[in-house]
């Protein structure tokens, strides 16, 4: 006779059983360690637009754009003190006090491809932008926030991002 007996079947289930039991934490644990992962990535993202955002402006000064930015949405202003505009290769930038201002319609020059909307949401409320991994347990303690600058003489300021929730 051909073919495979009970036992030998039996014997083969328990087998894959312990390996899914076995594997099933460890690809858990690689999800939560990618899902940190791109979240740091971003956070290094935005850390680096908000240091040459702020660069940017120091170096021109306040001197106005003579031509329009980018994608033909305005002449950006340079201002370094207030709400000011400054123009970048991802097109026209709301500022505060040189730094990026933390506005709803703010996207730090992110792209959708640097940020999909599946795997990340953005909360913006009193002058602070919050990233979280919109695929988190959760998303609240699995993020990084960004704070604008208060006056002309205080940095923006970024978090180290929150990882217990990941």
């Amino acid at each position: 006779m051909k073919g495979i007996t009970l036992i030998e079947l039996s014997v083969a289930l328990g087998i894959l059983a312990i390996l899914a039991a076995v594997m099933l934490p460890r690809i858990a644990q690689l999800q939560r360690s990618a899902r940190i992962g791109e979240l740091r990535y971003l956070h290094g993202i935005v850390s680096t637009r908000v240091t040459l955002v702020h660069m940017a402006a120091q170096v021109r000064q306040g001197q106005p754009d003579a031509a329009p930015c980018a994608g033909g949405r305005g002449t950006a202003d340079n201002k370094l003190q207030g709400a000011g505009t400054l123009c970048t290769q991802q097109g026209l930038i709301a500022t505060l006090h040189g730094y990026p201002a933390a506005t709803p319609t703010q996207t730090y020059g992110l792209t959708p491809a640097e940020m999909p909307p599946e795997r990340y949401r953005v909360r913006t409320e009193g002058g602070k932008t919050v990233f979280m991994r919109a695929d988190a347990k959760d998303p609240e303690a699995c993020s990084f926030t960004y704070s604008q600058a208060l006056d002309a003489k205080t940095a923006a300021a970024i978090s180290v991002p929150l990882v217990s929730g990941c």
